[in-house]
């Protein structure tokens, strides 16, 4: 079960885009989790409907610092039954799916911001608080994309990273999680609207490197089980694999 708790501070690069034709780049890799079809249908149809029902509120509200001033877009009021309604949605989604809780190892989540960006509007570079709300520990982002990229242009979310910029602009109900060091910005919309809901994961496992380590190990393990492969290798990467969750888990 996921538990929730109850938000940034503020730098440009050639960047590479990461859109849905680029399929499984990101998948097993937990610093960069790409996951397809987090919200079905359904949900995204539920969600719409909510979203447009909602009262909106200046997004500079939940910024902090720096970021107040590279911030402009609107946010769902959270105190509303629409964004309740939307973030418990989304909560059911996050519980059931495997390729989440197995990556990234929740432990806590921040309640979710569900962010509206019409043309104009944009969050310039920052970098997430490391700390949120109830003192939770931001470890992981996540942002999970509401409506289709066809429906606006611009409004990519863009990380810089070592190996250059990557830009993320998805479809609807899917979502990309990437570690909360990252400097990264929502580019100007510049046609239709951006809807998208954003979060951010106190893991068990505080590392980058560890959580990317036993995601890994836990993967070989899957595979190997689905093979049918019950031998001594399995039981003693099994046997490891428990071992070093129990030692870097928090």
């Amino acid at each position: 079960m996921i538990y929730l708790q109850s938000s940034k501070s503020a730098l440009s690069m050639n960047a590479s885009n990461v859109n849905t034709d680029i399929k499984n780049t990101c998948i097993l890799n937990s610093t960069y989790l790409y996951i397809p079809g987090l919200l079905n249908d359904s949900e995204v149809k539920d969600i719409h409907f909510l979203f447009k029902s909602g009262s909106f509120d200046d997004g500079k509200l939940t910024a902090h610092s720096a970021a107040k001033e590279v911030k402009s877009n609107l946010q769902l009021n959270h105190q509303t039954k629409e964004h309740v309604a939307i973030q418990q949605n989304i909560l059911t989604a996050l519980n059931r799916n495997p390729l989440f809780r197995n990556a990234v190892l929740p432990q806590s989540i921040h309640p979710f911001i569900i962010s509206n960006y019409t043309p104009g509007m944009h969050y310039g570079w920052h970098v997430d608080s490391p700390v949120m709300g109830n003192m939770i520990r931001t470890d992981v982002a996540l942002t999970i994309f509401l409506n289709d990229p066809e429906e606006y242009d611009g409004g990519e979310l863009e990380l810089q990273t070592a190996n250059g910029n990557v830009l993320y602009k998805l479809n609807k109900g899917d979502a990309i999680c990437y570690p909360c060091t990252q400097v990264h910005r929502v580019r100007e919309v510049t046609r239709g609207e951006r809807n998208v809901a954003v979060s951010w994961v106190q893991s068990l496992v505080k590392e980058t490197v560890h959580r990317k380590m036993l995601f890994e190990i836990f993967q070989i393990i899957e595979n190997l089980c689905n093979k049918e492969l019950m031998e001594e290798e399995y039981l003693l990467l099994q046997q490891h694999y428990s071992n070093l969750l129990r030692m870097w888990a928090n």
